[in-house]
């Protein structure tokens, strides 16, 4: 028997990243021209604003306007000004057309992910999938700019934009023949990185251990990638990480004394070069195959009692314990662990940490910016029959937090058919599997959490089962705050119900809250079916079912496949009773699915219940015509947004 142990060293060159930036990598101001009184020019629904980036590698990074570029500009009216190219500057400034704004005061770039009142604007920087052929391609969409103008009545000459990311550059060289999956910056900064911030004061609206993004079409071992990154500051060591095609972790600590800022309009470059791995001692995930044995934590001290006391999940073996221990029936009630370390799942099955109602997982977790990585692969049986990293969550008596973990490994789950009929909830999530709230005063959160893997979901029979599928959580009573999903969910799966969901599958209560999500991961249906002729399959970008509140949002996935039932498919979420939605946005047309039977197909919800109290607000955005937003209602109008609820 034998365990491994991450011993995270990383013998890396560093330069300039701390401190030093290009100050011309970045103009600090663009300028734009607007024509009053004109038409707008823009396509209906808000396109993605494709604002070029080019690297010379002697100035930095330059950007310049590009024909479609929008930026939404506020005032007593709101409108969309778009260009139909830069106008001089070499490409620094551009003329806008757009109807004339009375008062105008505010302007936020990229339109796309502006929303309909300036005092609801935000950046969000999660959810960045980089491009290994065109490693700047992404920041169109999370190059944030705003600026702020005097207009008196309707005129307005120039509008100076200044810019709100700083921009990680990393030029890595892997060791030959390995090829990166994803970038991590990480920190133990009580305080953390900035996730996400409002536009009005620049204020953070949440932060986060971690910010992770996803490298895709990568085939060499050296790689440049590009990263956008609020303005922070930060207090404590920072961690970068690379885990490569080979699964293992090439990690590099920077300790600094006083602060580490990083200000907007800036870029930060850092070389990394990794030789022998076993020369240079690198970090290795610390491997969870057939063989480990599980070893105990320490419990010294009042371990495991507080946040600022956890026990220490530092290896496999350590995890095992803990897994071991949870399906033997110790829930750890109300107890706090912080995962130290990358782990690699190569065993054969994998069991996951609370396993049923009667044995479920009851404390709190903090991943610590970690990766689970390798594979999770399990089928349905009498004790297991909720899927994820998490099986079954319940809370208690104190809020419940799973938070700042990463999950890149492959999920393989197969739903089970026994004999008869079963009404039961069952779910598998990239997290977790299902989230049970028994006391909603104090309910479960889901926070900052990624997953990057691919899921094949199948099995399963008619009749049997409400099945909720998700990239992050499968069925949840909880809340979910700042998680992504990457990747993709392969459902081929058949029960009495099948929701399915970027983010969630199914979210079953009024009080749950899931806010500012974005799904990149593709939804692949083949042959999917249900026997409750009452519903359809549900199918979302975020949610499948949604009977809670959904703020701030977004999808850019895409939806295909086949279903042999009716589906009710949809941008941000299938179907729809009870839920309040407020702020989310659907950035893709990519939704081509077919049916044997009918197809609703909503670019916001596939299916709005007529007969309950679902209420789409107007700061919800999507592409296409509003009348193509609720599947089910061509005809809806949105309700008034109701202010308070933001």
């Amino acid at each position: 028997m034998k365990t491994t142990k991450l011993i995270p060293v990383f013998a890396a060159f560093l330069l300039i990243l701390i401190g030093c930036s290009q100050e011309e990598a970045v103009t600090d101001h663009i300028t734009a021209g607007l024509k009053g009184k004109m038409s707008v020019t823009a396509t209906q629904g808000g396109a993605i604003t494709r604002i070029s980036h080019e690297d010379d590698r002697a100035e930095g990074l330059i950007l310049k306007w590009t024909e479609s570029d929008a930026f939404k500009l506020y005032g007593t009216t709101t409108e969309v000004f778009t260009t139909t190219g830069p106008t001089g500057g070499n490409g620094k400034i551009a003329t806008f057309e757009g109807n004339a704004v009375e008062d105008a005061e505010y302007a936020f770039f990229p339109a796309s992910k502006a929303e309909k009142r300036w005092e609801d604007c935000y950046f969000n920087v999660i959810g960045q999938v980089i491009d290994a052929s065109a490693p700047f391609a992404h920041l169109a969409g999370y190059n944030f700019m705003t600026a702020q103008t005097n207009a008196s009545g309707t005129e307005i000459s120039d509008i100076n934009f200044k810019h709100k990311i700083a921009v990680l550059k990393f030029d890595v060289t892997l060791p030959e023949s390995v090829t990166p999956k994803y970038i991590t910056l990480s920190t133990q900064d009580d305080s953390g990185i900035a996730i996400s911030q409002k536009a009005s004061d620049e204020s953070n609206i949440t932060t986060g251990k971690q910010l992770t993004a996803a490298i895709s079409g990568a085939i060499e071992a050296n790689f440049i990638a590009y990263m956008a990154i609020l303005p922070s500051t930060l207090k404590e060591k920072l961690s970068l990480a690379v885990t490569g095609s080979d699964d293992m972790v090439y990690n590099y600590t920077v300790d600094f004394a006083g602060e580490l800022s990083y200000e907007a309009g800036k870029v930060y470059n850092s070389a990394l070069i990794f030789k022998n791995v076993e020369e240079e001692n690198y970090g290795i995930a610390s491997k969870f195959d057939n063989d480990v044995t599980s070893e105990t934590w320490d419990q010294s001290d009042n371990k495991g009692s507080t946040e600022d006391n956890p026990y220490l999940i530092e290896s496999a073996a350590h995890l095992k314990f803990l897994v071991e221990q949870v399906q033997a029936g110790e829930p750890y009630l109300d107890k706090y662990f912080k995962l130290t370390t990358d782990i690699k799942v190569t065993a054969d099955t994998w069991t996951p940490i609370g396993v049923s109602s009667n044995k479920p997982f009851s404390g709190n977790f903090d991943g610590g910016g970690h990766t689970i990585s390798g594979e999770l692969k399990g089928a349905f049986s009498t004790d297991i029959q909720h899927f994820g990293f998490w099986g079954y969550v319940r809370n208690n008596s104190n809020p419940t937090l799973i938070q700042n973990l990463h999950i890149a490994a492959n999920v393989t789950w197969s739903f089970g058919s026994p004999e008869g009929t079963s009404y039961s909830k069952f779910g598998v999530g990239g997290v977790a599997g299902y989230i049970f709230m028994t006391n909603k005063d104090a309910p479960t959160t889901v926070r900052n959490c990624t997953m990057s893997g691919d899921m094949q979901i199948s099995g399963g029979s008619l009749g049997y089962g409400d099945l909720g599928i998700g990239g992050i959580v499968g069925i949840e009573e909880s809340n979910i705050q700042n998680c992504s999903a990457t990747g993709k969910i392969n459902v081929s799966c058949k029960g009495w119900l099948v929701r399915v969901g970027g983010i969630t599958g199914k979210g079953n209560i009024l009080s749950s809250e899931t806010k500012y999500c974005i799904n990149n991961s593709s939804i692949i249906l083949s042959g999917t079916e249900r026997s409750n002729t009452n519903y359809s399959v549900m199918v979302g970008g975020i949610a499948g079912y949604c009977c809670g509140k959904l703020l701030g949002c977004c999808n850019q996935g895409s939806i295909s496949g086949h279903s042999l039932s009716s589906i009710d498919i949809g941008g941000i979420v299938g179907y729809t009773e009870w839920a309040k939605y407020h702020l989310n946005r659907n950035l893709t047309t990519d939704i081509n699915v077919t049916s044997d039977e009918t197809v609703q197909k909503g670019y916001l919800i596939g299916k709005l219940d007529p007969n309950a109290t679902a209420t789409v607000y107007s700061c919800n955005e999507s592409v296409g015509d509003q009348s193509e937003w609720i599947g089910s209602n061509p005809a809806w109008r949105p309700t008034t947004d109701d202010e308070s609820a933001h």
